[in-house]
């Protein structure tokens, strides 16, 4: 199963109330399989959610509210010891991952990480057993921390929504053969993802960002890259740097923002009418000689009025309104009966029903600011936006 390259922004329950701990529960696993824009297959090393039984590149995106207390549970049925490091996370020692300091989870076992999110931001975790092979192998993903009222940091911006983008790339001799036991200084990417996705799978609708002129975007940017980044940033945009690795720093305007392995900005615009092609170039960069490899797009969607359907006229949906900031209606005037569900797009189920023949009306609470896609009984999906109360 593949997973798109959006990811919604998490909100929250009323600020000030008691939150209950936040759980999750990953595996770690050594067989699995990534898909390339070509239709091809990478080997790969990896986490996925434990309930579905399939490992993902990147991880899971794991996510929740600033103040939260945080277990996740780690299965490890793989032939090796994994880690999971909480990269730019303030853990303490006997919960950060590292082997010589916290603990190892070894084959056919299962231990927790406790901690507590006291900042907002956007993190990284990763395997950190030979810390170079797993990684490059895929043992990565991120994690954000959000706030209850919707802003990035106390006292700081609240965007309309905010998409998590995690750079990343590959070489695929090591991939290929793990044990090949070469130095990693001589790893040299050649492949190159945002959110696990290269080149035209970067333009698949449910993985183009959708925005309303006069949104206020943030970017949640991290790299888990051997390559420098350069994000190339349109004039039009007029974008600021409003956080670096999970803190606030002064807004620090800018047309090219470069990003080191390891390191996360949050890059904040409001979406403009015209004078911009949608498009964000990304050029990745080989640091041992500044050499240019490769440039991965990301690539956004003027909806002007609403949001069109993703594929296909028959059987046809309406939703409206949409975007929304509360709730949505799904509609239609005649089609099969079946189930239909929702999914945000990690590919994270959101709700599901079944719907009769004929005239069909569902009301929809969407659960935080961000894309979500709805597939109907005949297949056809239409893509839905919640965005933040202004």
């Amino acid at each position: 199963m593949n997973r798109s390259l959006l990811l919604p922004f998490m909100l929250a329950s009323a600020a000030g109330l008691a939150q209950a701990p936040v759980s999750f529960h990953l595996f770690a696993e050594m067989n699995g399989v990534h898909e390339t824009a070509a239709g091809g297959e990478i080997p790969i090393w990896g986490y996925g959610w434990a309930d579905e039984g399939f490992i993902t590149l990147p991880a899971p995106l794991l996510t929740c509210m600033e103040g939260d207390s945080v277990h996740v549970t780690m299965d490890n049925p793989s032939p090796e010891s994994h880690t999971i490091h909480w990269h730019g996370l303030d853990v303490d020692q006997a919960n950060d991952g590292v082997p010589s300091t916290s603990f190892l989870i070894p084959t056919d076992s299962s231990a927790t990480y406790s901690f507590r999110a006291d900042h907002s931001g956007t993190y990284l975790y990763h395997c950190h057993v030979t810390t170079t092979l797993h990684l490059t192998m895929g043992m990565y993903g991120m994690f954000v921390v959000d706030r209850p009222d919707g802003s990035l940091f106390e006292g700081g911006p609240t965007p309309d929504f905010a998409v998590p983008l995690l750079f990343s790339d590959l070489e695929l001799a090591t991939n290929f053969n793990p044990t090949g036991a070469f130095p990693f200084h001589d790893i040299r990417p050649n492949y190159f993802m945002i959110n696990g996705r290269n080149g035209a799978q970067l333009e698949a609708p449910d993985g183009v960002i959708d925005y309303t002129p006069g949104d206020l975007i943030a970017l949640r940017l991290g790299s888990m890259a051997y390559s420098r980044i350069d994000v190339h940033v349109p004039t039009a945009l007029n974008a600021t740097v409003v956080m670096s690795d999970g803190r606030p720093v002064p807004p620090l305007t800018t047309e090219l923002l470069q990003i080191y392995p390891g390191e996360r900005f949050t890059l904040l615009f409001e979406a403009p009418a015209t004078g911009w092609d949608g498009t964000l170039a990304c050029d990745f960069v080989m640091m041992a000689d500044d050499e240019y490899e490769q440039t991965q797009t990301i690539h956004f969607n003027n909806l002007v009025a609403g949001v069109d359907a993703v594929a296909g006229a028959s059987d046809a949906w309406n939703a409206a309104p949409n975007p929304t900031a509360d709730q949505v209606s799904i509609s239609r005037v005649e089609g099969l009966a079946g189930s239909w569900v929702v999914r945000d797009l990690t590919g994270r189920l959101v709700a599901e029903g079944v719907a009769p023949a004929g005239p069909v009306n569902i009301d929809l609470a969407l659960p935080a600011a961000g894309q979500y896609l709805f597939t109907g009984p005949g297949g056809q999906t239409t893509r839905l936006m919640k965005v933040a109360d202004r």
